[in-house]
């Protein structure tokens, strides 16, 4: 049993990299781990029919599984003797879709699913991971588009939120200074906050904030669905040049998360 968890654990680890939309690079360095040095058909037919196959209508950017399939290919032409029909087939097919992501490169964002390990996997237990948080991110936060990028600070507070999450479970938590694409409340919310405070000053980061939200079932404008449902996160506009003191009065929390 040990044994075969051992052997699906790279695999899950490529997976996941996938999803998240990890570069090239990484998927390939994943990939050759899994295949034991190289890409080899068993690998091949798993990013074909575990990664790509039953994850490209959620994650809806075909210029990157195309990306993905012409590196994939090129290594496995390199590294194997065997390189399936599938892969070939599928990349001419991303290459005449008419979709070719045009819509997402026109709006600079991709859809990005996070996803966290349980810090309780010990090669027995089937739930291996705990939290998959979908979200729409920034591509050229070089341009000025900072807010909607998915920074390392976040995913850093992320991990230690889900490994400490009595200190933080049925609190009253307040994102300060900009919470950018909202990853640190999907987890507050993950492991029972019970109330949290996401804000941001600049507009266009706040409705992708809102959206992001709705995306993991979070948030909802009308008050009273929100009332209704277990919903625990609010998204409020806050510049901290022009914030006054009963702004931070009303926020009412027990703990102020750092940016």
């Amino acid at each position: 049993m040990a044994s075969e968890d051992a052997e699906q654990l790279p695999l899950l680890h490529l997976k996941l990299a996938f999803l998240a939309l990890e570069p090239p690079a990484c998927i390939l360095a994943l990939a050759r781990k899994a295949g034991g040095g190289s890409v080899t058909p068993h690998i091949q037919n798993f990013i074909l029919e575990s990664c790509i196959g039953t994850n490209v209508g959620q994650i809806q950017d075909y210029t990157y599984v195309k990306i993905i399939l012409k590196k994939v290919i090129a290594e496995a032409e390199l590294s194997s003797d065997i390189v399936i029909d599938g892969l070939y087939e599928e990349f001419a097919r991303c290459m005449s879709s008419k979709a070719n992501n045009s819509s997402l490169n026109m709006s600079g964002k991709i859809c990005k699913e996070i996803s966290f390990l349980s810090p309780t996997y010990n090669n027995v237990s089937s739930n291996q991971v705990s939290l998959v948080a979908r979200l729409s991110c920034s591509t050229n936060m070089l341009e000025g588009d900072t807010g909607c990028s998915l920074w390392p600070s976040s995913l850093f507070l992320s991990e230690f939120i889900l490994s400490f999450p009595k200190l933080f479970s049925k609190k009253r938590c307040f994102e300060q200074l900009g919470s950018g694409v909202g990853l640190v409340g999907v987890c507050l919310n993950y492991v029972g906050a019970s109330k949290v405070i996401l804000t941001d000053g600049d507009a266009s980061t706040l409705i992708n904030m809102k959206a992001n939200m709705e995306m993991n079932n979070l948030y909802a404008e009308d008050s009273e669905l929100v009332k209704e449902s277990k919903n625990k996160v609010e998204c409020k506009y806050l510049s901290w040049e022009e914030a006054s003191e009963s702004d931070l009065w009303d926020c009412r929390t027990d703990l102020v998360m750092p940016a």
